[in-house]
């Protein structure tokens, strides 16, 4: 029987790249909850980071070496699992509510997802707005983020 962090970590993105921004979300989502939910080995912890990187745009992967993204990512994980924390669910705008745009002649989609986290019985709510921008090859990637308040949208 394999794991939840072995199943996720099944998908072949060469072959089997999802379809539409929200599809590249909800696998983002999966491996999130698998990076700060489960109990990984430093090797599937690494092997998570890499495919979440892989659905990364070139311009935000550059802006997060390897490296250093492992290193910083590790810190905010072990952070979160020391307070205690569980991300209990994660929502994701419905297809209709992507919001598609056309921007120095690339294609960019934005969409909403909401995070539900529980601390010592506490539960507290975060919402993220994701950009994604198409690539030369078709595909959707994570183009950056930002916390809801954060974000004008006209």
């Amino acid at each position: 029987t394999l794991s939840t962090v072995q199943v996720v970590l099944s998908r072949d993105l060469k072959h089997d790249y999802p379809p539409s921004p929200k599809e590249v979300m909800k696998y983002y989502m999966e491996l999130t909850k698998c990076m700060y939910n489960e109990d990984c080995t430093e090797q599937e912890f690494e092997d998570l980071a890499i495919k979440a990187r892989e659905l990364f745009d070139a311009e935000l992967a550059e802006h997060n070496e390897l490296g250093s993204y492992l290193i910083n990512l590790t810190s905010e994980v072990s952070n979160f699992k020391n307070l205690g924390r569980r991300i209990s669910n994660v929502s994701i705008s419905a297809s209709t509510d992507v919001d598609y745009f056309e921007d120095d002649g690339f294609s960019f989609a934005r969409l909403r997802c909401g995070y539900t986290v529980l601390e010592k019985k506490q539960s507290y709510s975060s919402i993220e707005v994701y950009l994604l921008r198409k690539d030369q090859e078709g595909h959707w990637k994570i183009y950056g983020w930002d916390l809801a308040e954060n974000v004008y949208v006209d």
